[in-house]
């Protein structure tokens, strides 16, 4: 994607996952997280997915995955490091990355050149995993979204929903606020970004054009990538591992 110049992978928990020894990969904080999940099956998809990101990412930079440590950069819009774009610690250069995950699958992209968001979702048919439902609908996406929604056929909707909200998503990571931003204000179904395209581009809040892309994860899966930029490939731009 020329503007968001990045590296992306997808990656799948195993079926028989090892969470012990994939466990013995996360810190503290990790850790911690996967404690308070209490369905055990989300919880072994987790510590995999958690697992399987610090492996690809220590052969990706030369690093044992168990030394990868990440932090937040300042908050672009309020300055705070609570919730701003994530970075990796402990390089020479900064580097960005975001995570997503749903389910047993998860992605994972690595930009140096600017903050980077990404978000998958599973679907199955025309009833999205989770599903985006009347209230999200009204308040994550805006006027013209919900109108353009409407007006497709019924088999449609849930499909284009969840395809406007893995990029509303994904434009939010950048943010570092997430729906703190007001996904609402974000508009990907309309206007900028022509009906039915893999990649088009965005005006978050604050201004500018950020480029946006869907990636081609086939029916199973609806994903996308953003980041700021003046303009958009809509090429294949995943690694699978």
């Amino acid at each position: 994607m020329p503007g968001l110049r990045c590296a992306v992978w997808l990656g799948h928990a195993p079926a028989a996952p090892r969470p012990d020894v994939d466990g013995a990969l996360l810190d503290g904080t990790e850790r911690a997280r996967a404690h308070r999940i209490a369905d055990p099956a989300a919880r072994a998809h987790y510590i995999a997915a958690r697992a399987g990101i610090r492996r690809t990412l220590g052969a990706a930079l030369g690093t044992a995955p168990d030394r990868l440590a990440w932090g937040r950069a300042p908050c672009p819009g309020c300055g705070s490091e609570r919730h701003g774009p994530p970075v990796l610690l402990g390089r020479e250069r900064r580097l960005w990355l975001s995570v997503s995950r749903s389910g047993p699958w998860w992605l994972l992209a690595l930009s140096a050149t600017g903050p980077v968001g990404v978000d998958v979702e599973e679907a199955a048919g025309d009833t999205p995993g989770g599903g985006v439902g009347p209230a999200v609908l009204r308040r994550c996406f805006s006027a013209a979204e919900r109108e353009r929604i409407a007006g497709l056929p019924a088999a449609w909707r849930q499909r284009e929903a969840l395809r406007g909200w893995v990029r509303k998503e994904a434009v939010g990571k950048v943010l570092g606020t997430g729906t703190a931003a007001g996904l609402h204000a974000i508009e990907v179904l309309a206007g900028a970004w022509p009906a039915g395209h893999r990649a088009g581009t965005v005006r978050p809040p604050g201004g500018g054009r950020w480029p946006v892309a869907e990636l081609p994860l086939g029916r199973a899966l609806v994903a996308a990538v953003a980041g700021p930029g003046d303009a958009v490939s809509g090429g294949d731009g995943t690694g699978r591992t």
